[in-house]
């Protein structure tokens, strides 16, 4: 069982007088189902779950009136055994992306105050991209996000730190590695310092999604390490053919496939002639936007000066573009 800091802010959600319903966001494969099952199981009398990717007949409950009793009523004919009691019952609707009158449903969830919400959803940044211009403005496939009434956040694969509690380091000495990371200053026990720099290759090997983690733990085998990356590789490359616009899905493969040799190269900046001889930026700055907002990669920018507010002093057309997870991008490059 992987230990994931964002429980302790799932404890302090549930705990706020005010909550709203709850959006977590994240790439696939990152933990997202796993650590808001768990944490409604060990913490509500009633968990009412249900994934819209695996169940697509539970759609069906939020068809005509999105009230809260109407919603209630549907879920109950059909999740059998299902019990909605006001205070005490968690409902949590996996992979929202693909059902926005659930995502429109949480206003009236919020309104009414009687059960705690949290939903999770893999693409919302990308969902409905690629409609038609006519399509977009007539809003047709768009959702309608409940603005003001939900709180959205990010989730992401586990970062070092929580890659040392995986590995059975203390507290107190995970404490102390990371300080000094921060710091750049290693610890200067000759001992510690060769634990920590082998933890750190470890992490760089094999990144932080848990599916990834687990296998490491339970078999220390690269092999097979590997061979769950790029499973995973292949399970972001379905999606930027499932949800991308035909005529971008080529130039998001592109530039997804290109980054290992971006980085790779001394250049200070992505640059588009990498992804394609003769490339421009107005053939790939929305593959790259589309990438981003999947959550399958990060961009990194250069500054003018290194001043807060960073943002305010960044160089817009000078970044270089990172894997979310260190370890896709290991794998990507064999």
């Amino acid at each position: 069982m992987l230990k994931r800091k964002i429980e302790t802010y799932l404890v302090d959600w549930k705990k706020s007088e005010d909550k709203k319903p709850l959006v977590i966001k994240g790439i696939r494969q990152c933990g997202k189902t796993y650590i808001v099952r768990k944490f409604a199981e060990e913490t509500y009398e009633n968990v009412v779950y249900m994934n819209f990717i695996l169940e697509p007949d539970k759609k069906s409950a939020f068809s005509g009136n999105i009230d809260v009793d109407t919603i209630i009523l549907n879920l109950s004919a059909l999740i059998p055994g299902s019990r909605f009691v006001s205070g005490k019952t968690c409902i949590i609707f996996d992979e929202i992306q693909e059902c926005k009158e659930a995502r429109t449903a949480l206003k009236s969830f919020h309104i009414d105050g009687r059960f705690d919400v949290i939903a999770t959803g893999s693409l919302l940044g990308v969902k409905g991209y690629g409609k038609s211009k006519k399509k977009k403005d007539e809003g047709e496939g768009q959702d309608s996000v409940p603005v003001g009434y939900e709180t959205v956040i990010d989730m992401y694969p586990l970062d070092f730190e929580e890659f040392l509690w995986a590995n059975g380091i203390s507290d107190a000495f995970s404490n102390i590695i990371i300080d000094k990371v921060n710091s750049g200053k290693m610890p200067l026990d000759i001992l510690a310092q060769r634990l920590s720099m082998e933890l750190l290759y470890r992490y760089v090997i094999v990144g932080g999604l848990p599916e990834v983690v687990n296998c490491f733990l339970e078999t220390k085998n690269i092999e097979l390490i590997y061979k769950v990356q790029r499973n995973l590789i292949a399970e972001y490359e379905e999606d930027m053919v499932k949800y991308a616009d035909d005529a971008d899905k080529p130039h998001i493969r592109e530039c997804f496939e290109s980054i290992p040799k971006q980085l790779a190269k001394e250049n200070k900046k992505f640059q588009y002639s990498v992804v394609k001889k003769g490339g421009r930026a107005s053939q790939y700055i929305g593959s790259i936007q589309w990438l981003e907002d999947a959550g399958i990669v990060r961009r990194c920018y250069n500054t003018q000066i290194t001043e807060l507010p960073l943002e305010g002093n960044s160089i817009k057309e000078c970044f270089k573009v990172y894997t979310t997870d260190i370890g896709v991008l290991m794998a990507m490059l064999d």
